[in-house]
């Protein structure tokens, strides 16, 4: 993060300690869990909802279905900009990896890397879980290694897998292209690589942000067939053009925080792969490149015109998940935040 987004950083945290004096009712703080009036079932035989009721109360139940943040951190702008700097300066090593990468049809190379590590762990029938990070990120995520030491440790002992994209995370680029929200060729690939290894396992898929909109979209292309047996969506932007739209109101916290942070590890993405991406048959504008000032711009300008998409708008329009939401049929759960400030609450599909 630059000098200047950590002054916008600082501007934002004295906002927030003056909310600190708003009353807070306890309506501000309700989980909303909305469903069907029948939910997934099993293959227990099991409810999913009566599921979530039992092991997610947080999630369930009017006494502890409840989100209070922190005194020091009662905004989601506070919260968000905490997690940022704490990525940035704070990281932390809180599981250990072992590197597995594939490579797919067209040459690409996809980053599996497993926890526990398979040296460490024999083959076995416990279920896997496989980690989808948000834009430009991998398994070194706070938010990642959290999960992952969560669902290894007991009473859990799954086995896990983050699945690092083109690019990501210390993956090299093998061909002249990166990847997008909407790949799902390439997380198929890594999937039907998993389950070829442990065939026996049950594989669950969890999906973060953009990583979420990927894993909702091959969840619902795959429909009766899909071989996750679940999957969870966390902080989904559902609508990438909406999603997009939200980022490019000239707020303070637009210009100054959100869009530098995000447009920062895209960016960085494009200029450490650039040389074998110019070796392709796309011709990018590397002057234009080189003035982009949004996430809209990169995707107009560099993720379009790999793939073959005839703008950024055409780019979000074939690859928003939420149309591909009602094909799904395994248990499947999202969470999101209300006040997500780069998912408005109004693109959340709750139909």
């Amino acid at each position: 993060m630059s000098p200047n987004s950590l002054i916008a950083a600082a501007g934002v945290a004295a906002a927030g300690v003056l909310a600190v004096l708003r009353k807070r009712t306890i309506e501000d703080s309700e989980v909303c869990l909305l469903h069907a009036p029948q939910t997934a079932m099993l293959a227990d035989g099991a409810e999913l909802l009566s599921v979530i009721d039992a092991e997610c109360p947080s999630l369930a139940g009017s006494a502890t279905a409840r989100f209070v943040p922190s005194m020091a951190l009662p905004s989601a702008d506070l919260q968000t900009c905490f997690s940022a700097v704490r990525e940035r300066f704070g990281r932390l090593a809180l599981v250990e990896y072992e590197r597995e990468l594939i490579t797919t049809k067209d040459g690409g190379t996809i980053g599996l890397d497993w926890s526990p590590p398979l040296a460490q762990m024999p083959a076995d029938e416990r279920p896997i879980v496989l980690l989808s990070p948000g834009l430009s990120g991998g398994s070194q995520e706070t938010y990642v290694q959290t999960t992952v030491k969560r669902l290894t440790s007991e009473p859990y002992n799954f086995r896990t897998v983050v699945v690092n994209f083109r690019g990501c995370a210390g993956v090299k680029v093998t061909t002249p292209v990166l990847y997008n929200g909407g790949l799902t060729s390439d997380y198929g690939y890594a999937v039907d690589h998993i389950r070829g290894r442990y065939p026996s396992s049950k594989l669950v898929g969890i999906g973060y942000s953009l990583g979420a909109n990927l894993v909702t979209k091959y969840v619902g292309e795959q429909g009766e067939g899909c071989p996750l047996s679940a999957a969870i969506s966390v902080c989904n932007p559902y609508d990438l053009a909406a999603s997009s739209d939200a980022l490019e109101v000239p707020t303070f916290r637009n210009r100054r925080i959100y869009t530098p942070a995000m447009l920062l590890g895209l960016m960085k993405l494009y200029r450490r792969h650039h040389k074998i991406i110019e070796t392709g048959p796309v011709e990018l504008d590397v002057e234009a490149i080189s003035k982009i000032k949004s996430i809209r711009q990169f995707d107009n300008l560099i993720t379009a015109k790999l793939f073959g998409y005839q703008d950024g708008t055409d780019y979000y329009r074939k690859n928003s998940c939420a149309q591909f939401m009602p094909a799904i049929r395994v248990p499947f759960l999202a969470i999101s935040a209300m006040d997500d400030p780069v998912c408005p609450e109004s693109i959340i599909p709750r139909e």
